[in-house]
């Protein structure tokens, strides 16, 4: 947990710019069907995502947020948060972080569609690029105004496939 203890915005930029690639290394390869390692580790990082943004919208520091999403994560769920699994977890909190003004469970369902999409079919939404940035945020915005937690999942994993996605490289 050490790893875990300190943790600095310079760390949480680097974060967002590691390469979705590798997360393909660390172990989902792709398929026609979600795995079930792909699904689980999703599953991890839409949660971990959820609970970053209560963090950060509770006026916590990043430090904070992550150490709290962490803690979730280690006591809800049989295999713990080691080193190895806490890099691959930081690019999501620094993409929640990047979306400010959503719902937590908007982000995290967000996250979730971005991370199978990166380790199922190989592709990504550039976010850097302003113009996509936009396009997001509309979209989220979008799906955001439907109201429910379902409603809201449904429009994002009915509609993510729309944006401008990019093949990762190898």
């Amino acid at each position: 947990m050490a790893s875990h203890e300190k943790i600095s915005r310079d760390m949480m930029k680097v974060a967002l710019l590691l390469p979705l690639a590798a997360l393909l290394v660390a172990g989902a390869a792709h398929s026609a069907t979600p795995n079930n390692a792909t699904l689980f580790f999703c599953a991890r990082a839409a949660l971990f995502a959820e609970i970053f943004t209560e963090g950060r919208d509770a006026n916590k520091s990043l430090q904070d947020s992550v150490t709290a999403a962490v803690a979730v994560l280690d006591s809800g769920l049989k295999e713990k948060v080691d080193d190895a699994t806490f890099k691959l977890l930081l690019p999501w909190a620094a993409l929640a972080d990047n979306l400010p003004g959503y719902k937590p469970y908007t982000k995290g369902i967000y996250v979730a569609m971005s991370c199978n999409a990166a380790l199922d079919d190989a592709v990504h939404v550039p976010f850097k690029k302003p113009e996509v940035a936009s396009q997001v945020r509309d979209f989220l915005d979008t799906c955001e105004a439907k109201g429910s937690r379902e409603a809201v999942g449904q429009c994002i994993k009915s509609g993510f496939m729309s944006l401008p996605l990019k093949k990762l490289s190898k």
